[in-house]
């Protein structure tokens, strides 16, 4: 290693530019790189929609459901199938094992596979329709609304915006949602249909004989060719309403008008529509194109979004519903701030413990460190994001410990009479080595991070990539640029230059005083009980690790944005119409400046959830009694009142709405949410279960948000066709489901063309058909060219359905839910687990948890699968460097007890051990791994010079005593801006660091030495030992 040092020396111009170069590039890099908020994740999810109006749950399920969930389950990448089944309605939702990345070959097999499966299904099945964009995120959402204009000129505005917006070069998709379509209808009035003795099924046919559009032949005359077009489509409302129709037995003629009523309306009822502060509106979702610069492109859709508002009619308003690249600034700047404030306070702390000339030296290697790391970073395709600047402040502390060390022993080297040459050399050469060694170790522990087959190693991949950056750039420039800087800066003790063999014979001593003199006394005494005292670290682990079980868990905390979201359920069964009623009395207060100052929009998404505008949040499934609100308040500290206040307000304003306001959390999982998954054939048992779970939840003071996801069952009537009565009468059981459906669902039986555009004629009946009564009496056709009273020919029979199934690895599953405002996930499913296993499973049904601790036992289980296979590279590259299986033994040892100190922290801070405070555990791990193999391999240098194994290991840790403390009283004032500003997701991983930091110093200056010398005893000279190994 002294020769890359040697090299930089001699070559002092070459190492200054390429200084310069790394500060200028790095701070070039940092201004221009990309930023996101959080790692890119790969969403593996589909999903595949079908439609069949009318068609009740249990035949969706059996007839549709299940088909195309034997398809799903035939391709080998899918690990889960999550099944939504409603009256008309199924959506099937697969994920893709999280281990496979090219995922467009995955989506043409299904797509394939549900080509294939359309002549399984049963006719008049809609679908299936694959949606393989599941995973776009929304950088942008725009709303676009005017009081005083339709839903007509906001569809055909939103449109234009949607082709100007797309033309940015970086935009990769704009959708709309909340548009709400034109039909043609034509409302039926059943008695006058009955008095002519029609059926829905003449009307249809006259309907779609009259509408035509085909055309006439040619005439050839005088050889030109001239084209017949026959007259027939609508071409306005008054020709649909004089639509003749003949009377059955009877030479009466009669128009539409006279049983219907024709109306151009928009859709009813309404397609999820969409609402801003209670405006009716239409939403652009604005996704951008992978790895670019988040920031750039909020600019450019600012700057596009105000030449286009400029260009709309007065009174027409464009508003930024959600708006990803200001938080997203806002949250890579308080991770870069909280960086900045822990470097700051680093090279202030290495200044007053080195002095300022050291503390300067030492202090500029941390920001070239970072720089050439984010130059990497560049080359290596990451972005500038949380969990990148996280990996630079985890690698702080061995960042200047590297520099620490080597500046050290070259000031020792002086102050014993040595150059500056051959001070600078000697420590590259004696040190070099070992820090590698040291790095590479830390570097193998946060490999199983990256390799963690599931989606927590994905996002922990660019972390383990800044480490492994930042690890080896930090110890380069400790190498190449710091015994440089010494050699320039740094002066010598004696004016006089001596040779290495005449400095040699310098005994002076600086450790016979101070702290030097108190630290050997408290070793010798360690050393002589070293077995009491090896015994008694054992203990103390052992009770830490008892003492983790009182430590609270929380696998990540709720976001820091300033938005919250209201998740809106009505009683099953509710229609639309009174999903948008009840939710726009909750909108219409939270639009209230007056009443909430706190608030600066809100938009609501009836029906379902809206575009995906954060990427770990999946919108809600869709349904006609849901609905969604996002709210934007001004700042975060509102966030949890306005949470509560809310909260108040739905309980006692709007009885029937069960809207749970919540904060936005991060991660997959939604924070303190426990659900049990329960699956088995029988309905009644799974209600019946699933009661039993609610009933214990209820118990348990504190809970609320208590539920089940296939909510209460609904009420169907079940027309029971006489086929005897039926046969008599000429009519069949498809002629009566297709007047039903028509009457009550409406049917689509034509088209009105207006210009470009296309109007389907959908025929339904009247404001009657909400009337009970009338499906007595609807009229049905017969064989006969007449009609009969459908009560002539059936029976009406009430039954009980569920209105929502569930179902789960295609087995039918309820999944009960529930939070706790005094415990945690762990805590709450803790008080469950006796009645969950109580529960009577016999017969098929089986129970499985989710919710965040489900999320929580895969993430760990990920970052700890592949740790053996790191712990032997570990222990091999240990082996290589020590040439010794007892003194890798020693390091290995260490590792476990930085769990003292962790646990020591997290109980006195009351913090969490959460997903960033085992991201802690893995740099103390490396701090301690590098502090016990520089001080080996100094106790090593010094066995050399005696034969007296404890004054070596005395006399090294003296040599080590200085650099440790230095070391650790820098990274723990260091973090404490990150404990105090950096938001709770940072919290419990300086509280680990720092803690385990202080306790774990203590161990390298203490549990090292002991266990050294009760391993290496009797005392055995290294010329005797030889090249073997120990």
């Amino acid at each position: 290693m002294e020769k890359l040092t040697e090299f930089a020396i001699k070559n002092a111009r070459l190492t200054i530019l390429g200084g310069l170069c790394i500060f200028i590039v790095g701070l070039f890099t940092f201004f221009n790189m990309p930023r996101q908020e959080d790692p890119e994740i790969i969403i593996r999810n589909a999903q595949v929609t079908l439609y069949y109006p009318g068609l009740s749950t249990s035949q969706m399920e059996d007839l549709v459901a299940k088909t195309i969930e034997k398809k799903v389950k035939q391709i080998p990448e899918v690990e889960d199938i999550i099944t939504t089944v409603k009256t008309g309605y199924a959506l099937i939702e697969m994920k893709v094992y999280d281990r496979y990345f090219n995922l467009d070959p995955i989506w043409q097999d299904l797509r394939n596979k549900m080509q294939d499966v359309k002549r399984e299904l049963p006719s008049g099945v809609r679908g299936p329709f694959v949606n393989d964009d599941y995973g776009l995120v929304a950088a942008v959402t725009l709303s676009l609304h005017g009081r005083g204009y339709t839903m007509k000129e906001l569809r055909d505005v939103s449109r234009d915006l949607q082709d100007q917006l797309g033309l940015l070069e970086n935009v990769n998709k704009v959708e709309l949602f909340g548009i709400q379509e034109e039909r043609i209808y034509l409302y039926i009035n059943a008695s006058r249909l009955a008095q002519y003795g029609l059926s829905f099924n003449k009307v249809v046919t006259a309907l779609q004989e009259q509408n035509i559009l085909l055309p006439g032949g040619t005439i050839i005359i005088e050889n030109r060719r001239i084209g017949i077009e026959p007259s027939g489509n609508f071409e306005s409302l008054e020709e649909i309403r004089n639509v003749q129709l003949k009377v059955p037995d009877t030479k009466q003629t009669i128009y539409l008008r006279d049983i219907a009523t024709v109306k151009r309306e928009y859709v009813d009822p309404p397609q999820q529509p969409v609402f801003y502060d209670n405006d009716p509106a239409v939403v652009l979702s604005i996704s951008m194109r992978s790895r670019y610069n988040i920031e750039k492109f909020g600019e450019e859709v600012k700057e596009k979004v105000t030449a286009l508002q400029a260009a709309l009619p007065a009174g027409l308003q464009i508003d930024y519903a959600s708006f990803q690249p200001d938080l997203v600034t806002k949250s890579v700047n308080d991770a870069v701030s909280n960086l900045f404030q822990t470097v700051i306070v680093v090279l202030g702390v290495v200044m007053i413990f080195l002095g300022f000339r050291t503390g300067i030296i030492v202090g500029s290697i941390v920001p070239l460190t970072i720089f050439l790391s984010l130059w990497f970073m560049t080359l290596w395709g990451i972005d500038l994001q949380r969990m990148s600047i996280a990996a630079i402040i985890i690698a702080l502390g061995l960042l200047v410990d590297n520099g620490i060390v080597i500046a050290e022993d070259i000031r020792r080297s002086l102050d014993h009479g040595f150059s500056k040459l051959d001070s600078a050399l000697m420590a590259s050469k004696s040190l070099g080595l070992p820090l590698l060694t040291s790095s590479l170790t830390t570097i193998l522990a946060f490999v199983p991070l990256a390799m963690a087959e599931n989606s927590t190693g994905e996002f922990l991949y660019s972390l383990s990539q800044v480490i492994v950056t930042t690890l080896l750039s930090s110890w380069f420039l400790a190498v190449y640029a710091m015994p440089t800087l010494c050699y320039w800066f740094l002066e010598e003790e004696a004016p006089q230059k001596k040779t290495v063999k005449e400095a040699a014979k310098n005994k002076s001593s600086p450790y016979d005083q101070g702290f030097y003199k108190i630290y050997r006394t408290v070793l010798e005494k360690i050393i002589a009980f070293r077995y009491l005292f090896v015994l008694s670290m054992v203990g103390l682990l052992v009770v830490s690790i008892l003492s983790f079980k009182f430590v609270t868990k929380q696998m990540l905390p709720y976001s820091d944005r300033n938005q919250l979201l209201v998740y809106v359920d009505l009683p099953a069964g509710s229609t639309v119409q009174k999903t948008v009623d009840s939710t726009r009395l909750l909108i219409s207060w939270l639009s209230d400046k007056n009443l909430n100052p706190e608030i600066e929009s809100n938009i609501a998404y009836i029906g379902f959830g809206g575009p995906r505008f954060y990427l770990s949040l999946s919108p809600p499934s869709p349904g006609n009694n849901v609905a969604f609100v996002i709210v934007n308040a001004t700042s975060a500290e509102a966030v949890p009142e306005l949470t509560s206040k809310i909260d108040r307000f739905i309980k006692s304003e709007v009885p029937e709405m069960n809207g749970s306001p919540k904060a936005m959390w991060l991660g997959s999982k939604e924070i303190g949410l426990v659900e049990y998954r329960i699956s088995g054939p029988d309905v009644a048992k799974l209600y019946e279960l699933s009661a039993v779970v609610e009933a214990q939840f209820k118990n348990i003071p504190g809970t609320y948000s208590i539920q089940n996801d296939w909510q209460s069952p609904v009420v169907r009537i079940k027309v029971e066709i006489d086929q005897d009565r039926a046969s008599r009468s000429g009519v069949s059981s498809e002629s009566i489901a297709r007047a039903l459906s028509a009457f009550f669902e409406g049917t689509e039986i034509s088209d009105y063309r207006e210009g470009d555009k296309r109007l389907p004629i959908i025929v339904r009946g009247d404001s009657a058909r909400n009337v009970l009564n009338t499906l007595h009496t609807l009229p049905v056709p017969t064989d006969r060219d007449s009609s009969v009273p459908l009560m002539q020919v059936a029976n009406f029979n009430p039954l009980i359905q569920p209105d929502k199934l569930m179902r789960f690895d295609q087995a039918r599953t309820i999944t009960v839910s529930a939070k706790n405002r005094h415990l945690q996930a762990t805590e709450l499913h803790n008080l469950l687990l006796p009645t969950i296993n109580s529960l009577d499973l016999t017969g098929g049904y089986r129970v499985e948890f989710g919710g965040e601790v489900e999320g929580s036992q895969r993430a760990n289980a990920a970052l700890v699968d592949n740790l053996p296979f790191a712990l032997i590279a570990i222990l091999i590259l240990l082996i290589w460097q020590f040439n010794s299986f007892r003194r890798p033994a020693i390091i290995l040892l260490t590792i476990p007890l930085v769990i003292i100190g962790a646990v020591i922290g997290l109980l006195t801070m009351n913090a969490f051990l959460s997903f960033t405070a085992i991201l802690g555990l893995y740099s103390l791990a490396g701090i301690i791994v590098n502090n016990g193999i520089v001080l080996i391999d100094r106790i090593d240098v010094e066995r050399k010079k005696t034969e007296h194994l404890q004054e070596a290991v005395i006399k090294a840790c003296l040599v080590r005593f200085r650099p440790i403390l230095i070391t650790t009283f820098t990274t723990i004032l260091g973090l404490i801006p990150l404990a105090i500003s950096g938001g709770a997701l940072w919290y419990p991983m300086a509280i680990v660091i720092m803690f385990g930091l202080a306790v774990g110093s203590f161990l390298t200056l203490a549990f090292v030495p002991a266990l050294y010398v009760m391993l290496f005893s009797p005392i055995i000279s290294l010329k005797k030992l030889g090249p073997k190994p120990a």
